[in-house]
C-alpha cells in the first residue's frame, strides 16, 4: 500500500507538522481525498510523526490522571516526548 504522504504528495498536497499539529497544503485534493485523510488521520500523523501515539498517551495522562487542561497537558507531553 502506498503511504498516505506519497498520495497527497502525488496530487501536489503538502503535510507540515507544527508541533502536535498537522497542515495541509491541499494542491489538487478534492474534498473526497481531503474527507479521505481526516478519516486516517491517526495513520498520516503516524507517518508524519512516529512519536505521535507516545505523545497522545502521555497527553491523556496528564489529563485524565493528572487533571491538566487538555491545553496543558499537550504542551507538557510534547516538551516530554521532544525531550525539551
Amino acid at each position: 500500500m502506498t503511504p498516505i504522504l506519497d498520495r497527497i504528495r502525488s496530487k501536489g498536497g503538502q503535510v507540515t507538522r507544527k508541533e502536535w499539529n498537522i497542515v495541509i497544503r491541499r494542491g489538487r485534493l478534492d474534498d473526497a481525498a481531503m474527507e479521505w485523510i481526516k478519516s486516517n488521520r491517526q495513520a498520516l500523523m503516524l507517518e508524519v510523526w512516529p512519536e505521535y501515539d507516545a505523545f497522545e498517551e502521555r497527553a491523556a495522562i496528564r489529563e485524565y490522571d493528572g487533571g491538566q487542561d487538555r491545553a496543558s497537558a499537550e504542551r507538557d507531553a510534547y516538551a516530554e516526548v521532544m525531550g525539551c
